[in-house]
C-alpha cells in the first residue's frame, strides 16, 4: 500500500497541484543571458532543496532534462512527479548510490541530456552545497547554472529545510545565476573552491528571488 501511495498516488495529486497552482503564477526571470545559454546548450541545473516546488513547472521546455533523485521513499514521489511533467530522473543520493548515479548522469550527459540536481541533497544541511554537482561538472565539462525561485505569496511545510511552495496567483522572481565552469584536471583543494562557490552563487540567487518591491 505504501509503494501505490509514494509512486502512484501522491505523484498524481503533486503533479494537478503544482500544475493548477503554477498556471496563476506571474513570473518575472532574471538573468537572460544564462537562460538562453541554457535553453541552447546541455548544462547542470543546481537549486537548494527548499526551492523544488515550481521548478518542474518553470523547466518544462528544457529538453531531454534528467533529475537527480534521491532513491528513498520521499524521492519516489519526486520521481513519480517529475515523470508526470514528462522528465528523466536518476535515482541516487550522497547517501544511497550516489557515485553510481552520478556515473549514470555523467553519461547521460555527455550523450546530449540537461541536468537538474539539489545542492543541499536530500537530508542537508540545508543551505549547505554537497560537492555533486562540482563532481558531475569536473565529469562532464559542463558549466553549472545555479537557479533559484521566491514568491511574494508563500507558505512553508514544517521540514528539515522550511521547503516553500507558491500560492496562487503569487508574484514569483526566477533568477538565473552566472555559469560556473570546473576544469576536469582540478585539484582536490580547488574542488573545495568551486563548491564554496557554488554556494555563494546561490546564496545570492536566493535573495534575489526573495527581494520583492511594491
Amino acid at each position: 500500500m505504501k509503494r501505490l501511495l509514494n509512486g502512484t498516488i501522491v505523484p498524481f495529486l503533486a503533479y494537478w497541484w503544482l500544475l493548477l497552482t503554477s498556471i496563476t503564477l506571474r513570473p518575472r526571470v532574471s538573468g537572460a543571458d544564462t537562460q538562453k545559454y541554457a535553453a541552447e546548450n546541455p548544462c547542470i541545473f543546481v537549486f537548494w532543496h527548499n526551492r523544488i516546488f515550481y521548478m518542474p513547472w518553470h523547466l518544462r521546455r528544457q529538453r531531454n532534462l534528467h533529475a537527480l533523485v534521491s532513491a528513498s521513499g520521499d524521492g519516489e514521489m519526486i520521481h513519480g512527479t517529475l515523470r508526470l511533467f514528462g522528465y528523466f530522473t536518476v535515482r541516487g543520493s550522497s547517501f544511497r548510490h550516489g557515485a553510481r548515479a552520478l556515473l549514470t548522469l555523467a553519461r547521460k550527459l555527455r550523450g546530449g541530456a540537461t541536468a537538474a540536481m539539489i545542492a543541499d541533497g536530500s537530508r542537508g544541511p540545508a543551505l549547505i552545497a554537497q560537492p555533486g554537482a562540482i563532481y558531475l561538472a569536473k565529469l562532464t565539462g559542463l558549466k553549472i547554472v545555479p537557479l533559484a525561485w521566491g514568491a511574494e505569496w508563500k507558505s512553508n511545510f514544517n521540514s528539515w529545510d522550511k521547503t516553500i511552495f507558491p500560492l496562487p496567483f503569487s508574484r514569483v522572481n526566477v533568477v538565473y545565476g552566472n555559469p560556473i565552469e570546473v576544469s576536469k584536471d582540478i585539484s582536490k583543494e580547488g574542488m573545495e573552491d568551486k563548491r564554496k562557490e557554488l554556494e555563494a552563487a546561490l546564496m545570492r540567487v536566493t535573495a534575489e528571488a526573495d527581494g520583492f518591491s511594491k
